[in-house]
């Protein structure tokens, strides 16, 4: 056994430790051993030292205590179970509430058989005990799972690829093009898939529209004033589904311009785009964005993931209720990004400003300071990559929970105690990285 799988061992032993043990539990963990080893080997060839790759191995895990949970506590549910209904009388009971038919249990939120089958109506999942887990992304069999076919990343890649001939689902194409001079930017959709692009024009925006259905009601209408040009979506029918694509291209003499999206349900992919402004309003859905450049960006996401690649601001602002936010290849002079909840992943980062999450892990990787970093947590695990080339101050506070310096090579501490470190890194700092978190740990390669 390499020393390796004995410390990947010894960090399950202490997660496992807290359950009731039996045959799934250890063969779920042999499981977890030979993947984490992967995973610590693949994270290591990326130039990570040894705790760096081993910290990431693990947060591949993600929350694992209720699985662990379900399956240690499976044996003693069926047990019960069966001894419950042997006792069980049968009982029918039919209400406002719902129909209730033995262990059958139907109402407004779903299906429930006993304890096991599930139809979740709200969240449109279905789980078959801790075998059979099922919902948009895909299904978990055992512990096997399966991504479902995804269209629209099929028409993302699609437009990735520069192909923006008509799917083969569409049933009409509404195309428009539209002038632009001064006027700011609004494009409002409501629940579809939207691809924002550069195109070939000098000063056109061109609209491509695809529907599964042709209606010209489903069709974009355009409003113009001296201050703003409008593009509002159609109409969406209740009754049935309409699949809907929309490609819109900005030309190049738009970047002294403001665009401003607005998405309730659906997903925003926007690539190879320099503005002046940049404003996204999300209410539930995905935002993507690749190679943006802007003056400021404002981002407000409500609920919903944001990813974002190669992006070049002098200020932003990313506001996010609810989700996963990951950045990469970011450059922001001064930032302030403000998360309430859900995980967070910031890489090759260069800039400072403000960052504050109120509950959920927080990874991020360094590349320049270019002012001061300001990072401060409710609860949740922070891991702090540095500039490896640039000198700096730090000033790190845990009031419930402890710091860890992993990082020691000309390293100088004013103050050190298990949940307070403060000092700096080589022999001219000239800004601050200050973290604070109230509950929960620090730690800085």
């Amino acid at each position: 056994m390499t020393s390796i799988e004995m410390e990947i061992r010894t960090r399950l032993d202490v997660l496992f430790s807290q359950y009731t043990p039996n045959n799934q539990l250890t063969e779920f963990k042999e499981e977890l051993v030979a993947d984490l080893l992967e995973a610590y080997q693949d994270f290591a060839k990326q130039d990570r030292s040894h705790d760096e790759a081993l910290d990431d191995a693990f947060d591949q895990l993600g929350d694992i205590k209720s699985v662990l949970s379900d399956i240690s506590q499976q044996h003693t549910s069926d047990e019960h179970q069966s001894k419950s209904n042997q006792n069980k009388k049968p009982f029918v009971d039919f209400s406002d509430d719902g129909v209730h038919i033995g262990n059958l249990h139907i109402n407004g939120k779903g299906v429930r058989l006993g304890d096991d089958i599930v139809i979740d109506g709200k969240n449109d999942k279905v789980n078959l005990g801790d075998w059979l887990h099922v919902d948009h992304d895909g299904a978990r069999i055992g512990r096997k799972y399966y991504k479902f076919d995804d269209s629209d990343n099929n028409e993302e890649s699609m437009f990735n690829s520069g192909n923006f001939k008509m799917p083969s689902w569409a049933a009409a194409h509404h195309n428009a093009q539209i002038p632009i001079s001064t006027q700011s930017l609004i494009f409002d959709y409501k629940d579809a898939t939207v691809h924002f692009y550069t195109n070939d024009k000098l000063d056109l925006i061109t609209l491509d529209e695809y529907f599964s259905r042709d209606n010209s009601r489903y069709f974009a209408t355009i409003h113009e004033t001296d201050d703003h040009i409008s593009v509002t979506q159609g109409d969406s029918p209740l009754i049935f589904h309409v699949r809907k694509l929309i490609n819109i291209g900005l030309p190049k003499s738009i970047t002294n311009s403001d665009l401003t999206i607005i998405n309730r349900n659906g997903n925003i992919l926007v690539q190879d785009i320099t503005l002046a402004n940049f404003n996204v309003n999300i209410e539930s859905g995905n935002f993507k964005a690749q190679h943006i450049q802007a003056k400021h960006a404002d981002w407000q996401a409500h609920s919903g993931n944001i990813q974002a690649d190669h992006i070049l601001f002098e200020t932003a602002k990313i506001d996010s209720r609810s989700g996963h936010t990951k950045l990469d290849h970011t450059t922001i002079n001064q930032a302030q990004i403000d998360l309430s909840s859900g995980s967070t992943d910031i890489n090759h980062f260069a800039g400072g400003g403000k960052i504050k999450v109120n509950s959920g892990s927080v990874r991020l990787r360094i590349n320049k300071l270019t002012s001061d970093l300001k990072l401060k947590t409710s609860s949740g695990r922070v891991r702090i990559t540095t500039p490896e080339t640039q000198d700096f101050y730090f000033d790190l506070n845990s009031n419930s929970g402890s710091i860890k310096i992993e990082r020691t090579d000309s390293s100088h501490l004013d103050k050190d105690t298990s949940n307070y470190k403060r000092g700096f890194f080589g022999d001219d700092p000239r800004f601050t990285i200050d973290a604070t978190t109230n509950s929960g740990t620090i730690k800085v390669y």
